[in-house]
């Protein structure tokens, strides 16, 4: 489902303090610091494409940071792109400083430090795992803090894509009365990270090679996952099946991506109800509803599983994200 927040529904006192909660409730642990005392009227509207997260962010001029302590509260293992349609932005991150304008992409990896200034801006980001994209995380670590702009080939596509989505957000990202598993989604989701692997791998000086042909077939696995997460069925046996090859041969299709097939459905299916317990449009649900919905049926080994994957309990996050404190059980 889509979803929209807005300081402007809160005293001018407190919309500073609420954007820190968004912003480390969609994106983990930030440290948020307004560039100037007083109201901070901004706007977070997002949308979920098959593996990956888009949001069109607008906010006045303030920084961020992402240390080593915000990284270890946070189990989560993403890269995040920024499209910049308005203001500017500063980024460091690996030793890099990094200015992006109007029509530039940022790139910089979520479980590095990082900082950013920004102008008052508007941009469009993208969150996509680390096993969403089929190059080593080790490689791809070293292209965190990089600008990609109009001088890289992938650059320009990557950016073209980025603002045809962001044009016109509500309807390029589904619209708010349409369902968040709308089958073309996920193909938005994955041509974004198809088009990120081609812009890491150029930059990286890795050409196409035979290894194109097994980033596809994990390509085309996580999508048939993806279709198939409300499935408490699902199983290493049953995605190799589908796919005519063995669980061994599963398993060696996710090794490049630094994951294994059981990790990915779980990671997948964990992600999917941390991003809907974060949503209060569905702060009526019951968790166990919600659980039961991405493949989890067992109230007790998905509080377990939750609770290992992000540090607190399916409730706890709830009330911390929401703001809803009801006392429920998942």
């Amino acid at each position: 489902m889509p979803t929209l927040v807005d300081t402007s529904d809160h005293p001018a006192r407190d919309q500073a303090d609420y954007w820190r909660h968004l912003i480390s409730s969609a994106f983990g642990p930030f440290h948020v610091r307004p560039r100037r005392p007083g109201a901070f009227a901004a706007r977070l509207s997002g949308r979920t494409l098959g593996p990956v997260e888009a949001g069109d962010v607008r906010a006045p001029a303030h920084a961020v940071r992402r240390g080593a302590r915000q990284i270890a509260r946070d189990t989560r293992e993403c890269y995040k792109l920024g499209l910049v349609l308005s203001g500017s932005c500063v980024l460091r991150q690996n030793g890099r400083r990094t200015e992006a304008g109007v029509g530039d992409v940022v790139f910089y990896d979520l479980t590095r430090p990082v900082d950013i200034r920004f102008d008052a801006h508007r941009i469009f980001t993208v969150v996509i795992p680390h096993g969403a994209v089929p190059l080593p995380p080790e490689r791809l670590a070293a292209f965190g803090g990089t600008l990609l702009g109009p001088s890289a080939r992938t650059g320009r596509l990557v950016a073209s894509f980025l603002a045809a989505l962001a044009e016109n957000t509500e309807e390029n990202l589904g619209g708010a009365g349409e369902p968040s598993g709308e089958p073309y989604a996920r193909h938005l989701g994955g041509a974004v990270v198809e088009l990120v692997t081609g812009a890491a791998g150029e930059w990286l000086g890795e050409p196409p090679s035979a290894s194109a042909q097994h980033a596809e077939m994990l390509r085309a696995v996580q999508e048939w996952i993806e279709e198939r997460l409300h499935d408490s069925a699902l199983s290493p046996a049953a995605i190799a099946a589908a796919h005519h090859i063995s669980v061994r041969q599963l398993y060696r299709v996710f090794q490049p991506a630094g994951t294994t097939v059981a990790r990915y459905v779980r990671a997948r299916r964990l992600e999917n109800c941390r991003r809907e317990l974060g949503d209060p449009f569905l702060g009526t649900q019951r968790i166990g509803a919600i659980a039961a919905r991405w493949g989890l049926p067992d109230a007790a080994a998905f509080s377990r599983a939750f609770r290992a994957a992000y540090g607190q309990t399916p409730t706890a996050y709830r009330a911390r994200a929401t703001g809803l404190h009801r006392d429920e059980r998942p």
